[in-house]
């Protein structure tokens, strides 16, 4: 083990240089790490680089909570967020590379009660549709099913028949969850095994992922677990209970550390040979790797014009080299990891806190492969991340303005409550408790919340948890001045978009 430390630190503080004069100035990315630290507020972050086979840099920085003295190192598990979507479409790589499937079998072939917004949509959609974001859906459609909700994976799938499309099928990719979801349910529905057993059979026990899962129960029983963090009320970074997360595992919930995902970039770059052993064939990493529809989700120079989307990837072509990227977020987690694949380059960056930080340091570290400043984003995202915070205090102040003077509710507090329903969600209940009303989502005990009143028929919803920000609750009525349901005028989450809920009385 000495050894071992000693060699990694005679590499942290040499130059590596990788082809044509190009560098990654180790010597400089430990003060870099500790700066972003700083001027990002993070409690902990990790970071690893590996080209070829072998280890470049790997270290932890800061504490897997706050307040507490348990440092991050290189087996510390954090929420990787949306990189687990590249887990998912690797499964189905194996499946098809034993002949089980193709990338282009219809998704009602081998679940039957799949079904979307048009039978035709339905009855055409490919696993292939599924991977790339086509659905035609809104983004981040269906959240409002799974985050933090007691729904199983089956019951998000027969919910999305509810969701409205915003586009044609197969006309211009938007990013969704729940697509991912139902391509879990297709490799238990082949193999036998459920997605989480047949993730760590075939790829995390043979890759040497030790640490890393998608069951929230093998995650809490980590003791080297970090823990997320977000902004509290009054704007100071608080750890908070991570969601167990196992209903949207295969899209969002794999947690890992920068050793095992540092393994998982090997196996990428070497088109699927890990350590000398061929664990898929090459022809399945170049289809997940191959631009399936053009993309570029970000602005330059993270993506550009001629960005697409493979597999769980995107896929952008940049200075001459093909770069391979994907974000990832959770509540108070987020993760980037930049690969370039024709100078056998990965890194993965970690952190315990929902920022911009990740972003900064994998592409300031392009800056310094590709030899283009354009990637130093450290500045312009640090401004961004300022702005954002002065709107959310700004947001702040409105909820904490008083009433309108006279502008009092239409009906006694007690005629409010009741039992509302959306039919893609289920039952939302209004209590009158104690002189105050409360709402309560029947299915996700996150979302529930006091409500003050503010003009009319218009209240505050204080939610309890301060994860969830305030928004407004108006209650609708027809001209019999019965109420007809209600609507929400509330921030949207990472991935809920509360405006998708059409909320009607039910009694």
């Amino acid at each position: 083990m000495r050894k071992k430390n000693l060699l990694l630190l005679t590499v942290c503080f040499s130059f590596l240089s990788t082809s044509k004069g190009q560098t990654i100035k180790l010597d400089e990315l430990d003060s870099i790490a500790k700066e972003l630290m700083v001027d990002f507020n993070l409690p902990g972050l990790a970071v690893g680089i590996v080209r070829n086979d072998s280890i470049l840099f790997a270290k932890g920085y800061g504490v897997r909570e706050i307040n507490k003295a348990l440092p991050v190192d290189t087996n510390t598990i954090f929420g990787i967020g949306s990189i687990s979507k590249s887990f998912t479409a690797l499964t189905l790589g194996f499946l098809v590379n034993q002949g089980k499937i193709n990338w282009d079998d219809r998704v009602k072939d081998y679940l039957p009660y799949f079904e979307l917004y048009a039978p035709y949509v339905t009855e055409n959609f490919t696993i292939r549709d599924l991977l790339t974001h086509r659905s035609g859906l809104n983004w981040t459609s269906g959240g409002t099913l799974w985050y933090h909700s007691d729904l199983s994976r089956t019951d998000v799938i027969k919910g999305l028949k509810y969701l409205k499309p915003i586009s044609g099928f197969r006309d211009k990719p938007m990013c969704q969850n729940v697509m991912y979801l139902v391509a879990d349910e297709i490799v238990k529905e082949v193999s036998g095994m459920t997605w989480d057993e047949f993730l760590k059979v075939n790829i995390f026990n043979k890759i040497k992922m030790k640490n890393s899962t998608s069951v929230s129960s093998e995650r809490e029983a980590n003791t080297n677990l970090a823990r997320p963090h977000i902004w509290s009320d009054n704007f100071e970074k608080i750890a908070v209970e991570q969601e167990k997360g196992d209903n949207m595992a295969p899209a969002a919930f794999v947690y890992s550390s920068v050793n095992d995902m540092m393994n998982y970039m090997k196996l990428l770059l070497s088109d699927g040979v890990f350590e000398r052993d061929t664990i898929v064939s090459k022809g399945i990493i170049d289809e997940i790797f191959k631009p399936q529809i053009i993309f570029p989700m970000f602005p330059p120079p993270v993506h550009n014009e001629f960005t697409s989307y493979g597999f769980g990837w995107w896929i952008t072509p940049g200075n001459g080299h093909k770069i391979i990227d994907h974000s990832g977020g959770i509540d108070g987690m987020a993760a980037n990891l930049v690969m370039i694949k024709d100078l056998n380059i990965g890194i993965i960056v970690l952190t315990n806190t929902d920022e911009l930080a990740p972003f900064v340091l994998t592409f300031k570290l392009l800056e310094q492969v590709l030899n283009d400043k354009s990637y130093d984003l450290y500045a312009s995202l640090k401004r961004y991340r300022e702005s954002l915070l002065a709107q959310e205090k700004s947001n702040k102040e409105k909820f904490e303005k008083p009433q309108i003077s006279g502008a009092k509710p239409s009906l006694d507090l007690k005629l409010y409550a009741g039992i509302y329903n959306d039919k893609m969600y289920g039952d939302i209940i209004v209590n009158y408790n104690g002189g105050n009303l409360e709402v309560d989502f029947s299915h996700t005990p996150l979302f529930k919340a006091k409500l003050k009143h503010w003009h009319y028929d218009t209240f505050i919803v204080d939610w309890y948890d301060p994860r969830v920000p305030d928004g407004f609750i108006t209650f609708n009525f027809n001209a019999k001045r019965e109420i007809t349901g209600i609507t929400l005028e509330q921030q949207n989450l990472l991935d809920v978009d509360f405006s998708e809920l059409e909320i009607k009385k039910k009694n």
